[in-house]
């Protein structure tokens, strides 16, 4: 335990995460994005842990937001996490193929408008399909406008921060509240590690 601390807190310093990110490892970043948005869900709805969400008249209809360019993991977070593949908004992406920051926030308008609950917004650090980046800035400033959760997919790309020429792969990431990255694609690591962080381990 404790050299999984130390390992993660190097590689946290090395891509320009602040100390307020602690990390775990886990072996898929489909797992770590899977327990962000458990965890996103858990402050949307403090008692789901015992409860739950099935019968419940006291609980909205929950959204998650992402990319149209994300990964199928998110799909499948939300229905492992019995919100159901219409909780996820997939917003439109500009002529780079990223997210479009007004698309989100009329999204977000729109949904408490219709008296759903806005849970979390995942960005993308280097989606599969075309290496885009979302605006993880205005992202963040929006999430934190709106108290939304924010997720970062940096599986892919995050490791490229390592680099000075590259570093700004990970510009605005550190108003996340977590982020994946994953040392066994750029990073050498021959065996399964994604490399989660999170600023509210506690939850």
């Amino acid at each position: 335990t404790e050299l999984e601390e130390v390992s993660l807190s190097w590689l946290r310093q090395l891509i320009g995460l602040p100390s307020s990110f602690e990390g775990v490892i886990y072996d898929t970043a489909s797992i770590s994005s899977l327990h962000a948005l458990a965890a996103a869900r858990d402050v949307a709805v403090p008692d789901v842990a015992t409860k739950g969400l099935a019968g419940r008249r006291d609980v909205p209809p929950l959204r998650v937001y992402t990319s149209e360019q994300s990964h199928s993991s998110i799909d499948k977070a939300v229905i492992t996490l019995g919100l159901g593949r219409d909780a996820l908004r997939k917003i439109p992406t500009d002529d780079q193929f990223r997210m479009r920051t007004a698309a989100l926030r009329d999204a977000i308008e729109r949904d408490r408008a219709e008296g759903a609950l806005p849970v979390a917004v995942v960005a993308t650090v280097g989606t599969t399909s075309t290496t885009s980046i979302d605006p993880v800035p205005d992202i963040a400033a929006l999430c934190e406008r709106e108290g939304l959760w924010l997720h970062v997919d940096a599986a892919y790309a995050g490791a490229a921060a390592l680099v000075p020429e590259t570093a700004d792969v990970l510009r605005g990431c550190a108003r996340a509240d977590s982020l994946v990255v994953n040392p066994h694609k750029w990073l050498f690591t021959p065996f399964d590690l994604s490399a989660f962080y999170c600023r509210r381990m506690d939850i």
